[in-house]
């Protein structure tokens, strides 16, 4: 494990949190300036419709630079502690879809050397339409429908490249047995 000697705030608002540590190794060796990056937990799902396809979202990430094809997904907001609730919000507000079956696939870490939050995967199973998307206002994006198939080979064309997306998939589309 390695120690902690100084630790400092540099950012600390609503949206991230950046501390600077001074870090002692287990070798020995002192690292002066060790970054960790805190931004809030966000529940990821895998909605599949009552016809087994899985429904994605299309939107321009401004981080990366580019539109990116992912699972839908969303940030805890200050006040929400329970990931089941975040994801059935997300799914409702990003893409119209509702489900009344749903499971926990796990947790995943999306940048394990910087990052200290975690996406929370869930699994939304004969998802329907009920309506419209209620997006944020800096949210523009694209709601598509593919068969699980396609997905897959949109994970393994790169075309989907989100971490948490492509671990979700592949892992629904083993228990689908597709």
């Amino acid at each position: 494990m390695w120690k902690v000697k100084n630790s400092e705030k540099l950012i600390d608002n609503r949206w991230i949190s950046v501390r600077k540590d001074t870090v002692e190794l287990p070798n020995g060796m002192t690292i002066d300036d060790f970054y960790a990056v805190t931004i809030s937990d966000a529940a990821a799902i895998v909605a599949v419709t009552e016809n087994g396809e899985l429904i994605l979202k299309k939107e321009y990430k401004y981080a990366a630079n580019e539109e990116l094809i992912e699972i839908p997904a969303g940030m805890f907001e200050p006040e929400e502690h329970d990931g089941l609730e975040v994801a059935k919000r997300e799914l409702l507000e990003e893409t119209g879809f509702v489900s009344d079956e749903w499971m926990y696939f796990g947790d995943t870490v999306e940048s394990s050397s910087k990052l200290t939050n975690r996406m929370h995967i869930y699994y939304a199973k004969n998802c329907r339409k009920v309506a419209e998307q209620k997006l944020d206002a800096t949210e523009e994006l694209d709601v598509l429908v593919v068969p699980m198939t396609e997905a897959i080979e949109m994970v393994m064309r790169n075309e989907i490249k989100c971490n948490s997306s492509a671990h979700g998939i592949l892992k629904a589309a083993r228990m689908m047995g597709v």
